[in-house]
C-alpha cells in the first residue's frame, strides 16, 4: 500500500502535484460509488443487461443439463423398460461403448411380461449396439450381485457381455433414476424408512464398486506410466479421486415423501458431498417413460407433469487433496 503523503494540496513541487492527483482520484472514486449506489436504488433487482444475459445463458444451460459427459463411462442401475437408456444413446448424450445397463429383474422374458408394449423394442435397439446388459443386479448388493471374485473379475464379466471390449476403462458414473423398492407400502413412516435404507445402501455399494474396479485401473496405469500421475496420462480418470471414486447420480421427484428421505444427509453419512443438483428436464429425454416398478402403468400423476431433480454426489475430498488433484473444480453448485 502506498504511503499517505503529508502536506498541502496547493504547495508547489512534486509533493503538491501528487497530493492533487490523490485528491482527484478520491473524488472520482466517490462519484463512481455514488453512481453505483443510485443505479442500485433505481434497479434494486440488479437486472442490468449483463446480469440478464448471464441469467439467460444459465437458464439455457440448465435446460440442457445432462449429469454426465458423452465420453465418460456410465452404469445405469434399476432400469425399468430401458427407455431411459435408449433415450440417452439416441440423443448422443453417451457413447454406446461407454454404457452399461443393469436391471433388478431376472430375465428378458420377465421384463417382456412386465412391460409388453415398450420393453422389447428398447432392448433390441440396445442389444444391436452391443451394450452390456446385466440382469438380477440389486443396487443394495452391487458387488455380490455381479458375482465379482478374484477369478471372475469385473472386466471379464463385462467383456463377456459385449464385443466392445470394455478393456481397462474406469467406471466414472453410476446413475439410479427414481429409486423405489417396489413394495407399495402404505404406512408412510415405514415407506420413508425403507427407502432411506435403499438409498443408503446404494451409496455404500456404489463406493465399494468404484473402489474395486478403479483401484485396479489406476494401479495398472501407474505401472504402465512408471509411477507418473495417472491423471496426466488418462483423461478418463481425471474425475476420479485417488481412491478411484467417481460420481454417484440420483434422480428423485420433488415433494413428499421424497423430501423426507433426506438423501443429502444419507450421502454425508457415506462420506459423500453434493457436487451439483439440477432440475430434471423431461424434454431432454424424449422417449423416456417413467414406469411403476411392478407394471407398465405410469405413476398416479404422469411423471412429466411432476417436478424432479438430478443430484450428483462425489466422495468428499479435503481442500489440500483438491488442490493437488488435477481436473477438479473444487466446488459444487445447487441450481434451479
Amino acid at each position: 500500500m502506498a504511503r499517505k503523503l503529508k502536506g498541502k494540496i496547493g504547495s508547489k513541487g512534486l509533493k503538491g502535484a501528487l497530493l492533487r492527483h490523490q485528491a482527484k482520484v478520491k473524488i472520482a472514486k466517490n462519484v463512481e460509488s455514488k453512481q453505483k449506489h443510485e443505479s442500485r436504488k433505481k434497479n434494486p433487482s440488479g437486472n442490468s443487461k449483463k446480469v440478464k444475459r448471464n441469467q439467460e445463458l444459465q437458464k439455457l444451460n440448465q435446460e440442457k443439463f445432462i449429469p454426465f459427459e458423452k465420453n465418460e463411462t456410465l452404469m445405469l442401475c434399476g432400469e425399468g423398460d430401458f427407455s431411459f437408456a435408449k433415450s440417452i444413446v439416441e440423443q448422443g448424450y453417451i457413447e454406446s461403448k461407454n454404457l452399461i445397463i443393469t436391471s433388478y429383474d431376472s430375465s428378458v422374458n420377465e421384463l417382456k411380461l412386465k412391460y409388453p408394449h415398450t420393453f422389447e423394442e428398447n432392448y433390441e435397439y440396445l442389444k444391436n449396439l452391443n451394450i452390456p446388459i446385466v440382469f438380477q443386479i440389486d443396487v443394495a448388493k452391487l458387488v455380490k450381485s455381479f458375482k465379482i471374485s478374484k477369478n471372475n473379475t469385473w472386466f471379464k464379466i463385462i467383456n463377456r457381455l459385449s464385443d466392445h471390449n470394455w478393456g481397462n476403462k474406469p467406471l466414472q458414473n453410476i446413475l439410479f433414476n427414481f429409486p423405489h423398492n417396489g413394495k407399495g407400502i402404505k404406512d408412510q413412516d415405514r415407506n420413508i424408512r425403507e427407502h432411506q435404507e435403499l438409498v443408503f445402501a446404494f451409496f455404500q455399494n456404489s463406493l465399494q464398486l468404484f473402489n474395486l474396479i478403479n483401484t485396479k485401473v489406476q494401479n495398472d496405469a501407474l505401472r504402465y506410466t512408471q509411477g507418473y500421475d495417472i491423471n496426466e496420462n488418462n483423461s478418463q480418470s481425471k474425475k476420479l479421486t485417488t481412491e478411484g471414486y467417481g460420481n454417484i447420480i440420483l434422480s428423485t421427484f420433488d415433494g413428499e415423501p421424497y423430501d423426507s428421505w433426506q438423501i443429502k444427509l444419507l450421502a454425508r453419512k457415506n462420506g459423500l458431498t453434493l457436487s451439483r443438483s439440477s432440475k430434471f428436464q423431461w424434454k431432454n429425454f424424449p422417449g423416456y417413460h417413467h414406469r411403476r416398478t411392478n407394471s407398465e402403468q405410469d405413476t398416479t400423476k404422469p411423471a412429466k407433469e411432476r417436478d424432479a431433480r438430478f443430484y450428483i454426489f462425489s466422495k468428499y475430498v479435503s481442500k489440500s487433496s483438491k488442490r493437488s488433484r488435477l481436473g477438479s473444480n473444487g466446488s459444487g453448485s445447487d441450481s434451479d
